[in-house]
């Protein structure tokens, strides 16, 4: 079984599990569903590293959640309407991705096994610039508007690999080594 999968199992059955790395660090991930609400929060030692909202809109359709009104995490700040945010100091390292995935697999095991009408999709409407690199390696299509970017998830039966990265502190430490001279 491959490793997301077995990810997504656990989140399914317990609501709560840990990914490890290959850098001796573990990642907790915590799964509630409040009504039709898909709730994921990625966390490393009680600091939330960042978090995913879906919501069902009926006939097959998710969304990841865009509405002005919902802050639905009050630790990160200036998220309201965001359904994905990772915090500026864990980006560029697989968070988004890991995000994405598990959001899309606890959809996919709703649609599954509560035999959900429609054909599978997950939407995300205003994508930023910022994450549209993500969504597109994730495998989105992405349909570019004016000012507005949305892109559609249709395949139900893959989820991409979580792959968290290590900081990058030697370059890091290098870098200041090279100021300081």
């Amino acid at each position: 079984m491959p490793y997301t999968s077995s990810v997504i199992d656990a989140l399914w059955q317990e609501r709560e599990t840990t990914i490890p790395t290959n850098h001796d660090k573990q990642y907790k991930v915590v799964y509630s569903r409040p009504g039709n609400f898909f709730d994921i929060i990625i966390s490393h030692d009680r600091e939330p590293v960042g978090f995913i909202t879906l919501k069902y809109e009926g006939e097959g359709t998710y969304s990841i959640v865009n509405d002005t009104q919902i802050n639905p995490h009050p630790s990160f700040i200036n998220t309201p309407g965001h359904g994905i945010e990772v915090k500026e100091k864990f980006r560029k390292r697989g968070f988004g991705a890991a995000l994405l995935s598990l959001g899309i697999g606890i959809v996919q095991r709703d649609w599954q096994v509560n035999k959900k009408g429609g054909i599978f999709k997950v939407v995300a409407s205003d994508i930023t610039k910022q994450g549209l690199g993500c969504y597109k390696n994730f495998g989105f299509t992405i349909k570019e508007g004016m000012q507005v970017s949305a892109g559609y998830y249709t395949n139900p039966d893959t989820v991409p690999e979580i792959s968290i990265l290590q900081r990058k502190v030697f370059f890091t430490k290098r870098l200041k080594k090279r100021l300081q001279r």
